[in-house]
């Protein structure tokens, strides 16, 4: 039965987190034990240290030593255990602890200084709940890169009556979904799962907004019409589509399969794109293998390095 511990990274000291780059001394963990991973990190000129959360991780695998590890100064400090972990749940960018009300440097002190590492959470207060809505509240930046964006055409386009069709655009509605909807021929329905009920079909870039031109932003092949859950992982590059003779196939990261098969979502489902006609399928084609390389990309960075 896999247990639950806190543990506490020197980022000022080892450099940022990574997946197989946790050592310690202690003997608790073991392979398949969660991990709530927080870290520290100091400016030279500034007393004390900032705490940030990087997310919860499982324990893959447990490797015995001694290994050696060096600080950021050159000096070597060996440990007894090296720790390969994977994500559970892991925030776009590690979460600034001063952004909780509740927070106090000096209890974070307290509570998760370094030498107490492989402890049990803190009951009173309960942080696993604090940390918890911390992961659920700031874990991603989807509302802030939405802010971004309409402040970004707001300020870099002039022409309202075009500035208003890319910002329907950004937010999947507009010119943008109708003519993805045209040029599928399926009418309002979910491009995967079939799902046909319109207020929940999100139409998605394929190529990231914040990485495409104007024109990119508007062109129906740089799309698809996906249910809200199927949308939430396409854009998180958590599945992606793979090219085959059947047409695309969906591939999803081994860390949801499990959970998304419960919502009809499986590895091996049949993208059909035979309908697009050969200029826009090469179109489609293109951005899709974009995608899909962003997709491994982020499959190799979450699977650990040591096994």
């Amino acid at each position: 039965m896999s247990r639950t511990f806190f543990a506490y990274h020197l980022t000022h000291v080892f450099g940022p987190f990574t997946l197989d780059s946790y050592h310690t001394n202690s003997d608790k963990p073991v392979e398949g034990d969660l991990v709530y991973v927080l870290s520290g990190d100091k400016e030279p000129e500034v007393p004390g240290v900032d705490y940030f959360l990087e997310g919860i991780f499982r324990i893959h695998r447990r490797h015995l030593g001694p290994w050696p590890l060096k600080t950021l100064r050159g000096e070597v400090k060996n440990y007894q255990f090296r720790l390969s972990m994977e994500p559970v749940r892991r925030p776009d960018v590690p979460i600034a602890l001063n952004l909780a009300a509740w927070y106090s440097r000096e209890d974070t002190h307290r509570f998760f200084s370094s030498g107490q590492n492989f402890n049990p959470l803190p009951t009173d207060p309960d942080y696993k709940t604090r940390f918890d809505e911390l992961l659920a509240g700031f874990g991603s930046s989807e509302a802030d890169d939405l802010t971004a964006d309409l402040a970004e055409l707001a300020r870099d386009v002039p022409d309202e009556t075009e500035r208003q069709v890319l910002a329907k655009a950004r937010i999947g509605q507009g010119k943008f979904r109708a003519d993805l909807v045209a040029n599928w021929r399926k009418g309002e329905v979910c491009a995967l799962t079939k799902l046909a009920i319109p207020e929940m079909l999100i139409a998605s870039h394929i190529k990231p907004w914040r990485e495409s031109s104007n024109e990119e932003r508007l062109d129906p092949m740089n799309g698809l019409l996906l249910a809200a859950h199927a949308d939430k992982l396409f854009d998180r590059f958590l599945m992606s589509f793979e090219e085959s003779r059947a047409g695309f196939t969906t591939v999803l990261h081994p860390r949801v399969r499990t959970a998304v098969s419960k919502l009809g979502l499986n590895s091996g489902m049949v993208l059909d794109t035979s309908h697009l006609g050969f200029a826009n399928e090469g179109r489609f084609r293109r951005y899709m293998e974009q995608h899909f390389r962003r997709h491994r990309a982020l499959v190799e960075q979450d699977k650990p390095t040591h096994y």
